[in-house]
């Protein structure tokens, strides 16, 4: 296979972490949408050795490989997390995921001349199954309802709460607020904040804040700090300066208190916010 074929491997597999984490991030996939998504890129990967007549498709399950190794070290390094922690079931996933690669390395690609549709078949099938997928993921999402929504530059309702539902499940069971209204001020940041700088994106400050050290905006509610916090991290230090700024304005009663807060916190973004947050709120 040579150098060149493991240097390859090596930039796939790492070309396929990030685009997993940006799918993963964007649109809160679980493990067996994640699982396809991965074959599918790979597929692509596949084809496009192929048609550039790159000769090193005998052994590209090996990308899964390197997949891991790369998931290895974004887990140890920067999330300070136990990749072989037992309940996370990480291992057992790779092993599915890379046996699988394999299976498709030797009964599909190591036979066929080109991976994209060609009229042979077994890739028919296999595309229409990834079409048949797609479709329904963006169903499910809700993608085309949003890309029309966000088309009209209106702001859906529906969008909104899915997106709150969805950042309630994620982090709501890990974090305690003690007033019920100031949460929902603190998704509508989440939300919105979330919305100006994506999962990739934050992914790629952390790498530049190891890198260099320097004061920058961290976490999902991007938190100005010069030292390392996560997404969990950064909602809590919002909530808690949300919460001395509410206990502060004691003399304000009800909505005036909370609106109060926001536009202390929040400046010239505290109208944008106000509109997820009401919508939020009556949910």
């Amino acid at each position: 296979m040579g150098l060149f074929g493991w240097i390859l491997y090596l930039v796939l597999g790492v070309i396929l972490f990030f685009c997993i984490c940006f799918l993963e991030q964007k649109y809160s996939i679980h493990k067996l949408q994640k699982f396809v998504f991965s074959i599918i890129i790979w597929l692509v990967f596949c084809g496009l050795c192929f048609h550039f007549a790159i000769p090193y498709t005998s052994d590209i399950f090996l990308v899964f490989v390197f997949l891991m190794i790369t998931d290895i070290f974004y887990c140890s390094y920067f999330l300070d997390q136990d990749f072989f922690d037992k309940q996370e079931k990480r291992v057992f996933y790779y092993i599915i995921l890379i046996l699988c690669g394999f299976f498709l390395n030797q009964e599909f690609i190591n036979r066929v001349q080109s991976v994209f549709l060609t009229g042979e078949e077994l890739r028919v099938v296999i595309w229409f199954g990834i079409i048949l997928f797609l479709y329904q993921f963006a169903k499910n999402q809700n993608i085309f309802e949003l890309i029309v929504n966000q088309s009209k530059n209106k702001i859906s309702e529906e969008s909104v709460l899915l997106q709150y539902t969805r950042l309630r499940y994620r982090y709501g069971k890990n974090i305690t607020f003690r007033n019920k209204d100031l949460s929902y001020l603190v998704y509508a940041i989440m939300i919105y904040r979330s919305s100006l700088r994506s999962k990739f994106l934050r992914t790629y400050d952390y790498f530049m804040f190891r890198i260099h050290g320097n004061r920058k905006k961290l976490g999902i509610m991007q938190v100005e700090t010069d030292h390392f916090i996560t997404d969990i991290e950064s909602i809590e230090m919002v909530y808690e300066e949300l919460e001395k700024s509410y206990l502060k304005k004691r003399s304000l009663k009800g909505n005036k208190r909370i609106l109060s807060v926001l536009e202390d916190y929040c400046g010239d973004d505290t109208e944008k916010i106000r509109v997820l947050f009401d919508i939020i709120k009556k949910f």
